[in-house]
């Protein structure tokens, strides 16, 4: 398990979500990705086809969900500096106002 799939795994245990519950989810998920010629659609209409009428509109919160996090995360990345921040940054050290 990487790093990012146990931070995901704890913040979701943080919600009531046991290691079962979990396992279970996901194993199901991954069998969809692993058959050959899987696109986003189909593995989408996998997906779809497993889930009864009634829980769809659950499924599709739990997308949005998953959107507005991943977002969220993206605003939170810092790009790294440009040349030319690098080069300011140098010139205000050596001018002694490090911050």
């Amino acid at each position: 398990m990487s790093g990012e799939d146990h931070n995901l795994s704890e913040f979701l245990k943080g919600f009531g979500f046991d290691e079962e519950e979990l396992a279970s989810v996901s194993e199901e998920l991954d069998s969809f990705r692993t058959i050959p010629g899987t696109t986003i659609k189909r593995y989408m209409n996998r997906i779809l086809n497993t889930i009864e009428e009634e829980d769809r509109q659950a499924f599709l919160k739990g997308i949005l969900v998953g959107v507005a996090i991943r977002k969220a995360a993206e605003d939170l990345e810092m790009p790294d500096p440009t040349e030319e921040e690098k080069r300011i940054d140098r010139e205000i050290e050596n001018l002694g106002f490090r911050s």
